[in-house]
């Protein structure tokens, strides 16, 4: 006697479903392991002295004063403020000039922080920025809320991806790299976790997310080979950047300086790798639904022409997404007295380049790689009816 069609499909769904739920387990185990378990057996993050104080979160209750004097400078303005730190209460002045850049004029209820020193005269209270928490908390919820409205449960798993990352980046990779371990190594592995959570969560558990993830690892690999040769070939010391020579100031030398800006390379790689592969995964199994018959060469030529377009924007992305974080430097640059390939022989600033065109490099790559291999993994044939198998959520 023959099976009944739709218990047989029932049951093919409800094993199908319990090894996706399965595989999400075994991610948030090895999520568990990475960021929690193996940090404490085998990372020893040393203990950094810093001699600047630590600043503290306070409010203004009140502006008591408020004078205008002129000066060298031009107008200078002092406030004395009454302001609610920590429990208590403290009164103090603070001083900022008309012609300043970043002058602060405060006023009842604005949230700053505050530092202090002790003087001769007792403990010194200064202004140090404002507090900026709770902007950061509301622009944050309404981008969370966003996502899930527009994206509903994929737009839910994405964010869970986002903090797996983030977990990964603060618990694993950080303290990896402070505990003397090579910065390299430490960011592969990390980089490898993340591209689990960032995939899966996010695209689902199927022969699709699987064909992404094996061509953003090959395309990672070759940017990660790349950046070293590249930093090699360039003789870069990594201590161009401020915040690099500070890393190094503070732990003595104990971080590989040229290993932590390779290491920067494969992490901000990464963010754009995963998208141009999905994309190119996605782009193969949707001609292929629409039309079973092309084959493996068909299947690539076409992706291909929807790689060239996502090649050519992404790069321009790139691009214009450098130039507008460093666009105080390029206006900087262009005062220079200096030709433009002597700035451009300047560590400082061949960091950038390098950087932009070895990561450039390795998405251009992974656009054929994924292709190809989508192209074959999207003609493979199951046992199972459902020949796609479906993710654990759907858009």
């Amino acid at each position: 006697m023959a099976p009944d069609p739709k218990s047989l499909a029932a049951r093919i769904s409800l094993e199908g479903f319990a090894t996706r739920l399965g595989v999400l387990l075994l991610l948030g185990s090895v999520l568990v392991l990475t960021a929690f378990v193996v940090p404490e057996l085998a990372f020893d993050v040393p203990e950094v002295r810093n001699s600047q104080t630590e600043a503290e979160r306070g409010s203004v209750r009140r502006v008591l004063e408020e004078q205008t004097q002129s000066s060298e400078r031009g107008a200078q303005t002092v406030q004395r403020l009454e302001v609610s730190l920590s429990g208590r209460t403290v009164v103090f002045d603070h001083s900022y000039g008309e012609q300043d850049a970043r002058r602060m004029r405060l006023r009842a209820g604005d949230d700053i922080l505050v530092s202090s020193v002790e003087g001769p005269g007792g403990e010194r209270f200064f202004v140090v920025d404002y507090a900026r928490d709770s902007q950061l908390w509301i622009l944050g919820a309404a981008f969370a809320a966003l996502v899930v409205v527009v994206g509903r449960l994929q737009g839910v798993m994405s964010l869970l991806a986002m903090a797996a990352s983030l977990i990964v980046i603060l618990r694993f990779i950080i303290p990896g790299i402070i505990s003397g371990h090579d910065p390299v190594a430490i960011s592969v592995a990390g980089a490898i976790v993340i591209m689990l959570f960032s995939l899966y969560f996010s695209h689902g558990i199927n022969r699709k997310t699987t064909t992404a993830f094996v061509g953003t690892a090959v395309a990672l690999s070759l940017t990660a080979v790349l950046a070293a040769l590249a930093v090699d070939f360039a003789r870069l010391s990594g201590l161009a950047e401020e915040q690099a020579a500070t890393v190094n100031i503070l732990t003595a030398g104990g971080i590989n300086s040229q290993g932590l800006l390779l290491a920067g390379m494969i992490i901000g790689a990464l963010g754009v790798l995963d998208d141009v592969t999905v994309a190119q995964a996605s782009s193969v199994f949707e001609l292929h639904s629409a039309n079973p018959v092309l084959r493996a060469p068909d299947l690539f030529r076409r992706a291909m022409n929807i790689g060239r377009d996502h090649i050519a924007s992404t790069v321009n992305t790139l691009f214009l997404a450098y130039a507008g974080a460093a666009l105080p430097l390029l206006i900087l640059l262009s005062l220079q007295a200096e030709s433009m390939m002597t700035l451009l022989s300047r560590e400082f600033l061949a960091v950038e380049v390098i950087r932009t065109l070895v990561g450039s490099i390795g998405i251009v790559a992974s656009v054929p790689l994924t292709t190809a291999l989508a192209s074959f993994t999207a003609l493979l044939r199951w046992s199972s009816p459902d020949r796609s198998s479906p993710p654990l959520h759907r858009g």
